[in-house]
């Protein structure tokens, strides 16, 4: 997963709750960089058209449903800060920056 990518919310929680964020939605990771395990994300408001809700998903909580062939350099382009060393992207259950350093121990475990 990474920026541009769409990403289907596969659990609820009190936090995305209160932005009226379900499970089941389909949103599209709109910010580069890897923040507390989260990424940012857009969704549609499903009530309102052309209305967009926003919300910060923790990444085992999210589920690639489009890769969008973002390339390293797209990537890094986007970030706020030109430093390879920031999170960007998800591999194979792997944090990974654009050195390719992993920042999780054990895969698909966020937190190791």
């Amino acid at each position: 997963m990474k920026i541009y990518d769409k990403v289907k919310l596969i659990n609820d929680s009190s936090e995305y709750l209160i932005n009226n964020i379900n499970s089941g939605m389909v949103g599209t990771i709109i910010q580069p960089e890897i923040r507390d395990n989260t990424f940012y994300v857009c969704f549609d408001n499903p009530k309102i058209e052309d209305d967009y809700l926003y919300c910060n998903i923790h990444i085992k909580d999210l589920k690639l449903v489009e890769d969008n062939n973002a390339s390293d350099e797209m990537i890094f382009d986007e970030l706020p800060s030109p430093d390879k060393r920031w999170w960007c992207k998800v591999e194979d259950g792997y944090i990974m920056n654009l050195l390719g350093e992993k920042k999780n121990k054990v895969p698909y475990d966020y937190d190791s």
